[in-house]
């Protein structure tokens, strides 16, 4: 008993002083932001109440009107989606992050916030989001990840976006200064194997025969460089070895693809930098880099 009032102490610094409720807050699931002109912000709370937009000058003044128009303290730290168009990226996804409290796992979507808004059904697309990264359909799209990318060298980041007809999103290349370049499905594809290991999944696999599906127990990736000269060899292990070979060549159109499209675009999405670094050399945007992909299916 001696230890309620220190516990109850301790509660009251976690949670702080203010007379603020819980009720008083407006928890966020989904943002998003366009910086064409003025500042404007979007929010959708977990009931997937959507609020008008709202404009400033800065990210403080977009979430003050927020918080006017709403008349309740603004939290962001739960939000599952950042949606962003090209005309913002780095710098205000930055003080969303450091500044207001975004969490850096929260998924970046590339979408027109103005248009996204309107009739999206946010919390599915995050369940989709989700899945298609535990399932190996789709790379890492948390914020973290994408701040890493646009301060690497390339400057771009790969973003999920939403496909008209399609229930899987696609990927996008965004540059740090606007521009977007759409990959292709088979390329989209290619990107998991090349950017992240992975726990077992079950994949659909196209056979001769029809669909069939195809446990993947894991996969990894190993990477080293020879001065400018790098080499890829995704490694994948099946429960289905009468597959392997038809997994492999599909694995090996898909990578080629990927590395054929990102550096098409001046792109590097897959760590060519950080293997670069690693062998003694300081690579430039323009800099000429050849990739050697190999890979294993056992």
């Amino acid at each position: 008993m001696k230890k309620y009032p220190e516990i109850l102490l301790f509660c009251v610094l976690l949670t702080g002083c203010s007379s603020e409720t819980i009720s008083d807050r407006l928890y966020t699931q989904s943002i998003g932001l366009t910086c064409d002109g003025s500042l404007s912000f979007y929010a959708e709370n977990f009931n997937q109440e959507i609020s008008p937009p709202v404009e400033g000058i800065s990210i403080a003044e977009v979430l003050r009107q927020e918080e006017a128009q709403n008349g309740g303290k603004v939290f962001i730290g739960h939000t599952e989606l950042l949606c962003l168009d090209g005309t913002c990226t780095l710098n205000p996804a930055e003080e969303l992050l450091f500044e207001k409290g975004l969490s850096p796992a929260c998924k970046v979507l590339y979408a027109r916030p103005e248009e996204y808004f309107q009739n999206a059904d946010h919390a599915s697309l995050i369940h989709i989001i989700r899945m298609s990264e535990q399932n190996g359909l789709l790379s890492s799209t948390e914020l973290a990840t994408a701040l890493s990318e646009w301060h690497g060298i390339w400057e771009t980041a790969l973003l999920p976006v939403q496909k008209p007809g399609r229930n899987m999103p696609g990927l996008v290349l965004l540059h740090k200064d606007g521009n977007c370049t759409d990959l292709s499905e088979a390329a989209a594809q290619g990107m998991y194997w090349l950017r992240r290991n992975t726990g077992s999944f079950t994949m659909t696999l196209q056979t001769p025969g029809g669909e069939q599906d195809i446990f993947i127990r894991n996969c990894r990736i190993e990477k080293q460089a020879e001065q400018q000269e790098l080499y890829y060899h995704v490694i994948v292990r099946t429960g289905t070895p009468e597959l392997n070979s038809i997994l492999q060549n599909l694995i090996e159109t898909q990578c080629q693809k990927a590395i054929q499209e990102m550096f098409l675009a001046k792109a590097d999405v897959i760590g060519m930098q950080d293997l670069l670094e690693k062998s003694g050399i300081h690579p430039e945007k323009n800099m000429t880099v050849k990739i050697h992909l190999s890979v294993t299916v056992q």
